[in-house]
């Protein structure tokens, strides 16, 4: 147990590979203050300064939760949860959070550039300021976030709670595209697990819902974003990530993160197991009933394999099953969702008939 008072830890990161995605060579110093405890986990607060220097300082502060059960002995598997660009709130990380510490893992919940804590001032959205307004500033918002990623998974090499050869990272949407990034240049985590994640960033700018119509009032050409982002796209390194192993979970009716980007990064993973569900990116909500165990039992057999062996896992009642029913849940919600579709459809058409 780590004592209740601030810890100042000294951790040094050698330069290691060139370009935009090089280790940055200078040491930092990441305090972890403890916030609070339950019967079954302790939870810290981390910070350390990001190695790139934004026009925000509030935004050079990367803040994390890090989290570690109580249930069984440490060291401990890690996974590194990146999370989503613009969401109110954590709630989505939350659950997996909590699912993965009853499995026995420890977890490190980063926020990325301009989220909760890191946002210029008070009263702008969380994420706001992330989607910035020319193709350089957008990849320089990207940049920092994987190397904000890289510096946290420093941190958890360096910590005697970790096992060092038990690390993954856990992506969601926009947490999905720094992660598979950080991925293919960091050596240090064994196994990712992607949601609703893609391939090819300047296509996929261009051609989401979500961004697609924010690149094109501004002008940001997708001639502009290849070089912004050159070299910072998991394609990039397709070689290089020719033996790693990740599970890639899209949604089947994304328009956020097309089709053909989801697909892209499964060609960057040559070596990961792609997996489509029902519903769009918004509506993938409701495969929370069932993600975050499925999840956790993905990182159980791939991380406890490399320590030797299964860990102990915490369990609850009712949780011995569904695993083996997690692959058919969503097709019966995705069934569900199509229905209520159809009949809101048909009850719109039968008015607009009426009214004729």
């Amino acid at each position: 147990m780590l004592p209740r008072l601030a810890v100042a830890v000294l951790l040094c990161v050698h330069a290691a590979s060139a370009g935009p995605l090089g280790r940055q060579g200078a040491p930092f110093k990441a305090a972890l203050t403890e916030k609070c405890s339950s019967k079954d986990s302790t939870e810290y607060i981390l910070k350390f300064p990001s190695p790139v220097k934004s026009p925000f300082p509030a935004n050079d502060v990367v803040w994390g939760r890090w989290s570690v059960p109580r249930a069984v002995p440490g060291p401990y598997p890690a996974v590194l949860i990146l999370p989503i660009m613009a969401a109110p709130n954590q709630w989505i990380e939350s659950q997996f959070m909590k699912r993965l510490l009853r499995g026995g893992f420890a977890v490190l919940l980063l926020e990325t550039p301009y989220q909760f804590h890191r946002r210029p001032r008070k009263g702008i959205p969380s994420g706001q300021v992330f989607l910035a307004r020319t193709a350089k500033h957008l990849a320089f918002n990207f940049r920092q976030s994987v190397l904000d990623g890289k510096r946290a998974l420093a941190w958890l090499r360096g910590n005697p709670q970790v096992m060092k050869n038990d690390i993954g990272i856990l992506g969601v949407s926009l947490g999905a595209l720094a992660g598979a990034s950080l991925y293919s240049v960091d050596k240090t985590p064994s196994y990712a697990v992607f949601l609703l994640g893609g391939a090819d960033f300047p296509s996929l700018v261009e051609n989401s819902s979500m961004t697609g119509k924010f690149a094109r009032h501004w002008g940001i050409a997708e001639s502009a974003l290849r070089e912004a982002f050159s070299g910072l796209d998991p394609l990039s390194y397709r070689k290089q990530n020719g033996g790693k192993k990740a599970l890639l979970i899209n949604a089947a009716w994304d328009d956020v993160i097309p089709k053909e980007n989801a697909e892209l990064l499964r060609e960057a993973f040559p070596s990961s197991r792609q997996m489509w569900v029902p519903l769009g990116h918004y509506g993938s909500m409701l495969h929370m009933v069932w993600l975050p165990g499925y999840v956790e039992k993905a990182f159980a057999k791939h991380l406890n394999r490399i320590s030797g062996g299964p860990r102990p896992v915490r369990r609850t009642a009712g949780d011995g099953g569904r695993g083996s029913r997690a692959v058919y849940i969503p097709w019966m919600l995705g069934i569900a969702a199509v229905a209520a579709v159809t009949v809101k459809v048909a009850f719109a058409s039968r008015k607009a008939t009426n009214r004729k």
